[in-house]
C-alpha cells in the first residue's frame, strides 16, 4: 500500500512538473505584456529609412494619417526657415496600415532619437492581427499585473518572473504587414475592439515614456471622423429581423426629412440596441435633422466605435489619445474636434478618411505654433 502510495506521489510529482515546464517554457521574457513580438528582420530600405529618421529633428510617425502630412510638410519648413538660420529638417517616416506598436518598433531600432515626434496614427490598429481574441481574460489580467507597481519592479529587476506571473497567450510574430481577414462573429469582433483599446493605450502610454526618456518632444494629433458615414458592418449579435424592419422605417422617415417623427424611434432603439452601429447612426442623423448637434455628434461617435468593419480610427481611440495627452501635459491637436464642431456642414472631407484641404491648413497653422514654442527652448 505505502508502495503504490509512493509510486502514485511520484507520477503526480512527475505530472505537474511537466504541466509547469510547459506552461513555463511556452511563455515569452517580457516586460509590458503585449500578445506579440517583432521578428527584426530589416531591409536595406529600412537601412535608409533608419538614417533619415535619427537625421531628422522633427519626425513624423504614424499611419496613413501620418503619411498625408507629407504634402505639408514643404509648407512647414519654408514657414520655420524664416526664423532660423539652419532649418530644422523633417522626415515623414509615417507608413499606411501602421498600427502604433510598428510605430515604437521603429522608434526603438533608433540610435539618435528626434527634437520632435509627431504622432499622427490611430486609423489602423486592427489592419493586421496581433493578438487572439480567446486570449481576452489573460490579456487584461496580464496589464493589471503590470499596473502593480511593486509586482513590475520586480519583474524589471528579474524579467524571468514574468513567465512566472503573466497568464499564458498566443504571441504574434510580426514581420511584413499582412492584412488581417476577420471572420470572427459579432460579439468576439466587439470584444476585438475592446483588446485593441486596451493594448493601444498602453502602446500610446510605452510612446510618451519613450519620449520622455529620451528628451524627445511628443506632440500628438487625434483622427479626423467622417461622422456622417454609414457604418460599413453591423456586428450580427447586435441585430434582428425585427430591429432591421424598424431601422429601414426610420431610414424612410430621414429620406422624407420627417425628422420629428425619426427621432424618437431612434431613440428608442439606440436604447433596446446598445451595441448597433446603425441604430447610433440613425439617431445621429435624426437628431442632425433637428439642430441638435451635440446630441447628433455623440450618437453618431458611437456609430464610428461599434461599426464592425475596422477600416478607420474611432471615437475611443481619440479619447485615449486626448486624456494621455492632458494626464501627461503634452501638446495635443484636436484635430477631429475642428471637424465634428463642423457637423452639418457641407464638403468637410474630400473622401471617406481626409478631411478638405482648408481643415489641413488650419491644423498645419497650428502645429506650426508648436514646433515654433519647442524650437525656441531648443
Amino acid at each position: 500500500m505505502i508502495k503504490k502510495f509512493f509510486i502514485f506521489l511520484i507520477l503526480l510529482l512527475v505530472s505537474l512538473g511537466a504541466f509547469f515546464f510547459n506552461e513555463y517554457s511556452n511563455k515569452r521574457t517580457v516586460i509590458t505584456p503585449y500578445p506579440y513580438y517583432f521578428n527584426g528582420i530589416n531591409d536595406s530600405k529600412a537601412t535608409k529609412e533608419l538614417a533619415l529618421a535619427e537625421n531628422a529633428k522633427i519626425l513624423i510617425m504614424g499611419d496613413m494619417m501620418g503619411e498625408a502630412l507629407s504634402k505639408y510638410t514643404p509648407d512647414i519648413m519654408d514657414d520655420l526657415a524664416k526664423n532660423y538660420k539652419y532649418p530644422p529638417t523633417i522626415y515623414n517616416w509615417s507608413k499606411a496600415h501602421e498600427g502604433l506598436h510598428r510605430t515604437l518598433n521603429k522608434l526603438k531600432s533608433l540610435k539618435k532619437i528626434p527634437t520632435i515626434i509627431i504622432y499622427h496614427g490611430a486609423s489602423s490598429e486592427l489592419y493586421e492581427q496581433t493578438f487572439a481574441v480567446t486570449d481576452k481574460d489573460s490579456i487584461f489580467k496580464n496589464f493589471s499585473l503590470f499596473d502593480d507597481e511593486k509586482l513590475i519592479s520586480l519583474i524589471i529587476t528579474f524579467p524571468w518572473l514574468s513567465k512566472i506571473f503573466y497568464k499564458k497567450m498566443d504571441y504574434f510574430e510580426i514581420g511584413a504587414i499582412k492584412e488581417y481577414k476577420n471572420v470572427l462573429p459579432g460579439n468576439l469582433k466587439l470584444d476585438e475592439k475592446e483588446i485593441s483599446f486596451k493594448i493601444f493605450d498602453y502602446e500610446l502610454k510605452e510612446l510618451i515614456e519613450f519620449a520622455h526618456d529620451h528628451k524627445s518632444h511628443l506632440i500628438l494629433l487625434t483622427t479626423p471622423l467622417n461622422l456622417e458615414l454609414r457604418p460599413k458592418e453591423i456586428c450580427s449579435n447586435t441585430t434582428s429581423k425585427d430591429i432591421v424592419d424598424l431601422q429601414n422605417e426610420i431610414e424612410e422617415l430621414l429620406k422624407i426629412g420627417n425628422y420629428k417623427q425619426a427621432y424618437p424611434k431612434a431613440l428608442a432603439l439606440s436604447e433596446a440596441t446598445v451595441s448597433n452601429a446603425l441604430s447610433f447612426y440613425l439617431l445621429g442623423k435624426a437628431a442632425m435633422g433637428l439642430g441638435n448637434l451635440a446630441e447628433a455628434r455623440s450618437s453618431l461617435a458611437k456609430s464610428s466605435v461599434f461599426d464592425c468593419s475596422n477600416w478607420r480610427g474611432n471615437a475611443v481611440l481619440n479619447a485615449i489619445i486626448k486624456k494621455n495627452a492632458l494626464k501627461y501635459q503634452l501638446p495635443l491637436i484636436d484635430f477631429d474636434m475642428d471637424l465634428s464642431s463642423a457637423l452639418s456642414k457641407d464638403g468637410l472631407f474630400i473622401d471617406e478618411i481626409f478631411p478638405q484641404s482648408m481643415f489641413y491648413q488650419t491644423m498645419i497653422s497650428e502645429l506650426k505654433n508648436n514646433l515654433k514654442k519647442i524650437l525656441s527652448i531648443n
